[in-house]
């Protein structure tokens, strides 16, 4: 029996020892495909993992980017509203004085000046503060994956972020006197007496921004917001002075640039919006020899007017005597926000907070200091 199982070996030696290494090979190339598997997932795992943490990490940092932004664009309208101050030519004109003229003159400088300025400024201080913040955001991050020297100090990151105080009052002052002079040479031509439509309000600002965009004195305040934000003193700490040119660099940027150019373009939009309002609110003269009534709709002038006996208004062709104008958008910055009607600054700074753009670009930012 066992001479016949030995014969029967030594005849299929061959098929076994073949057999034996294609199982064997099968065996050592699953057990490689196996290892290579969970060193596949563990990588995805951590992947994930990381990207979840620096998701939430980022989102920390737009959270906090969003309720200083806040808060610095009430400080930022505020100062502007104290510096182009109209509350003294106000009660100078309630005593009837024989400078009215001169003084409703002035009166319109400041109002269209305070519209430009809050439109710039908060522009400005909405772009600078998601930069500085997702700069910063991204290094913190980074230090908190490294765990070795970090690259942030607190005391640096409080000395980094004071940058911004110098916009909020030497820079809103210089950006004030600089817009002032734009302001005077489209509406100081103006008589206070001419009725306007609300294309020649956004005719004005328009011509504004073209000044301001060419002025070659004082230069374009968006290519040169940099001299509004830091205050031109020699940084001591070497790593202070890094992060600091590094933010100028972005801010410098083409790409910040154009951000800060549309979110501009985009505010005076919002402000004639609000300006159109007005002339919606003016009642228009009906023509009752043009008017007829046909199953209880109007046709006014062969235009079918469902359900309503008030006439279309287009606010293209309305007019407003501009001296009446005036006050109309004074109240719209100066208006008490406590009963739910947000002012001129606070719906700026709501647009400019939920713009995409803005949020796109801090996004970037924050992607690239937080891989550098």
């Amino acid at each position: 029996m066992f001479s016949s199982v030995k014969n029967f070996l030594h005849r299929h030696r061959r098929k076994f020892i073949v057999t034996g290494a294609v199982f064997g090979t099968i065996y050592i190339l699953t057990s490689y495909a196996q290892k290579k598997l969970r060193e596949w997932q563990e990588k995805e795992a951590k992947k994930f993992f990381e990207m979840t943490r620096k998701k939430q990490h980022f989102e920390s940092t737009e959270r906090t980017c969003n309720q200083m932004i806040l808060s610095l664009s009430k400080i930022v309208s505020k100062s502007i509203l104290n510096i182009l101050n109209t509350e003294e030519i106000l009660q100078k004109l309630k005593d009837n004085p024989e400078n009215k003229l001169a003084l409703w003159e002035q009166m319109k400088i400041t109002f269209f000046t305070r519209i430009c300025v809050l439109a710039y400024a908060l522009s400005i201080l909405q772009v600078t503060l998601r930069v500085q913040l997702n700069i910063i955001g991204g290094y913190l991050y980074r230090d908190s994956v490294h765990e070795e020297d970090p690259l942030i100090s607190s005391d640096l990151q409080a000395k980094y972020l004071s940058l911004c105080h110098h916009f909020v009052n030497q820079g809103v002052e210089d950006l004030v006197k600089q817009i002032e002079k734009a302001v005077k040479r489209v509406v100081e031509p103006i008589s206070l007496k001419k009725k306007i439509t609300l294309q020649d309000i956004e005719q004005m600002f328009w011509s504004i921004q073209t000044i301001l965009c060419t002025d070659t004195t004082d230069g374009d305040p968006v290519k040169k917001m940099v001299h509004y934000l830091v205050q031109h003193t020699e940084i001591t700490e070497a790593r202070l002075d890094t992060i600091v040119k590094e933010t100028m660099d972005v801010l410098e940027s083409d790409e910040v640039i154009s951000v800060v150019m549309s979110s501009i373009t985009r505010s005076f939009s919002t402000v004639v919006d609000e300006i159109a309002k007005v002339f919606v609110a003016k009642p228009a003269p009906i023509n009752k020899n043009h008017l007829e009534v046909v199953d209880g709709h109007v046709i006014t002038n062969g235009a079918l007017r469902l359900g309503s006996m008030e006439p279309f208004v287009d606010i293209n062709k309305e007019q407003i005597h501009f001296v009446k104008l005036l006050p109309v958008i004074n109240s719209m910055i100066t208006k008490d926000t406590s009963k739910g009607n947000p002012n001129i600054p606070d719906l700026l700074t709501q647009q400019l907070t939920l713009n995409d753009k803005l949020k796109l670009l801090g996004a970037n930012i924050y992607e690239v200091f937080s891989n550098a």
